[in-house]
């Protein structure tokens, strides 16, 4: 008997652990009803190489992360979401007090614009735009790789704040 009642004192927290919950965020009104989506590959309005491919494949993974919608295939999706990268800017957040000709703190800003379509019936559900900003210190270093790695964190919060304008209110 005291083994059957340790046991179900056991059981219980792990049946009701889930009750009440669900994975990811609301869909504001304009998204009701859309449940799966796929991501088109971005175009790039800019001189960085990659921004378009790393953009989309921060969108996806964000979208996918947050757990409100499932990615699918393009034939099987509800909706599509594609857009360009407008223009990633640099912007001077400090100058070297020394000379202040030399920025020893930049910011990488990259604006996006987005469209989403429902694949179904082929109109636009909803379009904006969004913007990610990272900095980095340019030190004696490898700037070139510090300038990489603060656009790749301004592109997922500018992918992270396309899925704030689909999600919430």
């Amino acid at each position: 008997m005291k083994k059957l009642l340790s046991l179900l004192l056991c059981a219980i927290p792990l049946m009701t652990a889930s009750c009440g919950y669900k994975m990811g965020g609301l869909v504001n009104g304009s998204m009701q009803g859309l449940k799966t989506f796929d991501v088109a590959m971005f175009e790039n309005h800019t001189v960085y190489p990659y921004a378009a491919v790393q953009m989309t494949s921060a969108l996806a993974d964000v979208m996918q992360s947050d757990g409100t919608f499932r990615m699918a295939a393009p034939s099987a999706s509800d909706f599509c979401i594609s857009g360009k990268v407008k223009s990633v800017r640099n912007r001077s957040l400090m100058t070297n007090p020394d000379d202040s000709y030399i920025s020893s703190e930049i910011a990488v800003e990259v604006y996006v614009d987005y469209v989403v379509t429902n694949r179904k019936t082929g109109e636009v559900v909803k379009s904006g735009e969004a913007r990610g900003e990272w900095g980095y210190f340019n030190t004696s270093g490898n700037a070139q790789s510090a300038r990489e790695t603060a656009l790749s964190y301004a592109v997922r919060l500018a992918a992270q704040e396309v899925l704030n304008q689909l999600t919430l209110p």
